[in-house]
């Protein structure tokens, strides 16, 4: 395909020999699975390695990292180390705030009616302890403060939104949202999964009390691992729900049952976290704040712009917002005519992988994709 007027695309800010996916695929489907780089793969064998040849021995050596992967993140993100919390998976963090506020009958939540399950139905299971949750239907309307100036009332006590929307792409204005919720003492509960790694994030600048993400798509780690940011504030002020054996301060004192809680974020982690990954996750971590993220983000735009140029030849429809300051790395492009099962053949056979569901194909490339991967995309999808 020709491409009229192309996008020039600097140098990958993501060195593409660390990503073995490259080998073998165009690989634009972040925001369903991020591939492993190397090191995030030999750090996570070497973790499995050391438990295999030195059982106890071999956990207690990896388990030592944990603190130094807890300040690389809370660095990452502009938070202190004893707002971080390791559970199990972004929808953990929206559970720990459903589960942890102290919700009176007629409380109110506002989140849109387009958000992941993992972000949706932790806080609709509140409404049978009397909270009524206000949906903005989305993507008809967004989320913004003019949204929540309209919607919004005395006995709202949380908005959440997802930085990034899964299915289209839509980037929502944390900041402007955050400054809102800060102003009125409402608590803002955002989920980064679809955002942060693509995009930066700095917790402080959007006023969150509550920020979680799994770091198995965009952060290029393995399935299993989440990071929660829970403020000062509200840390004091949040019930830990899924308090266990490692909420404690001196977690080895086994049977002394009259201990206080952990003093930071860690209380919320309750059990034993996934090591492996999170020794994985370091290492991607590392990679992603060596390249910059503020680079990472205008290569992926610089990129989308490519695909959504290329896709005027076409004539495919962009179903994502292309308003300032709402685009994401991801694009959802219309299907016309052609139907779920024959695009995904044809993508399947041109050795691209996107995302092809009934609502249009979901295109999502990182740091390490060239602008040639772009062009294959566009080909597969024609």
């Amino acid at each position: 395909m020709t491409i009229a007027d192309k996008v020039t695309v600097a140098t990958s800010p993501l060195d593409r020999a660390l990503f073995p996916v490259c080998e073998r695929w165009a690989y634009c489907n972040h925001a369903a699975v991020g591939p492993l780089p190397r090191p995030a793969h030999a750090a996570m064998m070497a973790a499995m390695d050391a438990q295999m040849a030195d059982g106890c021995n071999g956990v207690l050596d990896v388990e030592a990292r944990k603190e130094e992967v807890r300040a690389a993140v809370a660095a990452s993100i502009n938070a202190d180390p004893d707002e971080i919390a390791f559970m199990r998976a972004t929808s953990d963090g929206a559970l720990l705030g459903a589960n942890g506020i102290d919700w009176r009958p007629g409380d109110e939540i506002v989140l849109t009616d387009n958000e992941f399950g993992a972000n949706a139905y932790p806080w609709l299971n509140l409404r049978d302890k009397g909270v009524h949750v206000r949906l903005v239907r989305a993507p008809a309307e967004r989320l913004t403060v003019e949204t929540l100036e309209r919607l919004a009332t005395s006995r709202t006590r949380l908005v959440t939104v997802s930085y990034v929307s899964f299915g289209d792409g839509y980037r929502h204005d944390l900041a402007a949202l955050g400054a809102w919720c800060r102003e009125r003492g409402v608590i803002f509960a955002i989920d980064a999964i679809q955002g942060f790694g693509q995009l930066p994030l700095d917790v402080r600048a959007c006023g969150a009390g509550l920020c979680y993400f799994g770091v198995a798509k965009w952060l290029l780690s393995p399935q299993g691992l989440s990071v929660v940011f829970v403020s000062r504030d509200l840390r004091d002020r949040l019930r830990p729900a899924t308090a266990s054996w490692r909420s404690v301060k001196d977690p080895m004192n086994f049977l002394d049952y009259t201990q206080e809680f952990a003093q930071g974020a860690a209380r919320f982690e309750g059990g034993t976290i996934n090591y492996p990954a999170l020794i994985a996750f370091g290492e991607s971590l590392r990679l992603l704040g060596a390249a910059g993220f503020e680079k990472i983000e205008a290569h992926v735009l610089a990129l989308t712009d490519r695909l959504i140029r290329g896709c005027s030849e076409p004539g495919h429809e962009i179903l994502s917002s292309l308003s300032p300051g709402t685009r994401s790395g991801i694009v959802l492009v219309g299907r016309g005519s052609r139907s779920v099962t024959d695009l995904q053949h044809r993508v399947d056979e041109a050795r691209v992988q996107v995302t092809v569901r009934e609502s249009g194909v979901r295109i999502a490339p990182h740091g390490y994709n060239t602008p040639d991967e772009i062009d294959r995309v566009l080909d597969a999808i024609d």
